[in-house]
């Protein structure tokens, strides 16, 4: 199975067998970012594995797994998007080999380990499944495309092969708090601007789970080869659409979303 592929499938798990996880599924978790394909390669990270032993995770809606995942990156612009799209990419591999993952939004370390001139992103737990790993494509719980995405223009094989993967991104409490605007060549991604109480903390938490359905996007354009970049464009910096704020744009290189 693909990463693609796993995006059709994978579900959050939250029981997990006691099993013992190989030591290069730890290998590749701890090295994970240099192959994958983040919105900003120069943003620093840094990943970590506890061991449910550890006793180190907390949190009111923890997950009990044999192990968790931490994230950490330096704090700059975008990190937040580019963490959420890391860490599933990591999710999807994690699928293919078998293992199940349930991100912790609400958990933290018992005791605080600073990385230098990092903060912690996210905590996954992962193990393997005590229940179904998979589910089929009629069980998501998602809104309907048309819900999601402006269109300017008739939406071609580029834009759905895109926009479908990443309608099926999961997202805290599945509130899939993004939407997308579409041009020609340009599919625009655009944010839940949160509301006066904990503004930074819920933007923050918004734009990582952007960064999760970019993450499904970028897999999309992998798998079928199309051939597209992420960019800030400063032209539509300043513009909203009904309380979203703008958060980047794919640009489909060589061609338009019709083909």
């Amino acid at each position: 199975m693909t990463k693609y592929e796993a995006i059709f499938r994978r579900k959050s798990v939250r029981k997990y067998r006691e099993d013992e996880v190989e030591e290069r599924i730890f290998v590749r978790i701890r090295e994970f970012g240099k192959d994958a394909v983040g919105v900003r390669p120069d943003i620093r990270v840094k990943w970590k594995i506890y061991r449910a032993s550890d006793h180190n995770v907390k949190g009111l809606f923890q997950v009990k797994a044999p192990y968790y995942a931490v994230l950490y990156s330096e704090i700059c612009e975008d990190c937040y998007l580019n963490a959420g799209c890391l860490m599933q990419q990591l999710v999807l591999y994690l699928h293919t080999a078998g293992i199940g993952s349930c991100y912790q939004g609400g958990a933290r370390l018992k005791q605080s380990e600073e990385e230098e001139g990092m903060e912690l992103m996210m905590i996954l737990a992962f193990g393997y499944p005590a229940e179904p790993l998979e589910r089929r494509r009629s069980e998501f719980k998602r809104a309907e495309l048309k819900k999601l995405v402006k269109a300017n223009v008739p939406l071609g094989r580029v834009h759905r092969g895109l926009l479908e993967p990443a309608r099926l991104a999961p997202s805290a409490l599945n509130q899939q708090p993004w939407r997308f605007v579409v041009t020609e060549n340009r599919i625009h991604l655009f944010v839940r601007r949160p509301g006066m109480v904990g503004y930074q903390r819920q933007l923050n938490k918004n734009m990582f789970n952007a960064g999760i359905a970019l993450s499904h996007m970028l897999i999309a354009a992998e798998e079928h080869w199309f051939d597209v970049d992420y960019q800030k464009l400063d032209s539509i910096m300043d513009k909203a659409i009904q309380n979203y704020l703008y958060a980047g744009s794919l640009l489909v290189m060589g061609g338009t979303g019709k083909i």
